[in-house]
């Protein structure tokens, strides 16, 4: 018989609890900042890349944790954060980054 709390830690099974967690990169003047985003997911959640969540996004500012600041000149890492708020009408380019499962080795 399986351990309740083996199941709950790591390692156990994962849950649906309705949220995509994607990595977000977004270039602001002289910065690249690189966090975590928390998109909504409906019912087609199985078919959608990750652009398509950055596309169906329509509020003028995107929370990101686990923030990591860097110089877009330097790729120096100036600074983490906890979350930041993104002002989207201040980002020059943003994109979220696919999920790794299902590539090809490159």
């Amino acid at each position: 018989m399986e351990d309740e709390g083996s199941t709950a830690a790591g390692g156990g099974p994962r849950f649906d609890i309705g949220f995509k967690e994607l990595e977000i990169v977004a270039y602001i003047g002289e910065f690249k900042i690189v966090g975590v985003a928390h998109f909504g997911v409906g019912s087609r959640t199985s078919s959608r890349r990750a652009s398509d969540y950055i596309r169906a996004f329509s509020d003028v500012r995107l929370t990101l944790s686990q923030v990591r600041i860097y110089s877009k000149a330097t790729k120096e890492l100036l600074d983490t954060a906890p979350f930041v708020l993104l002002n989207m009408d201040k980002v020059d380019f943003i994109y979220a980054r696919d999920d790794d499962e299902g590539r090809a080795p490159e």
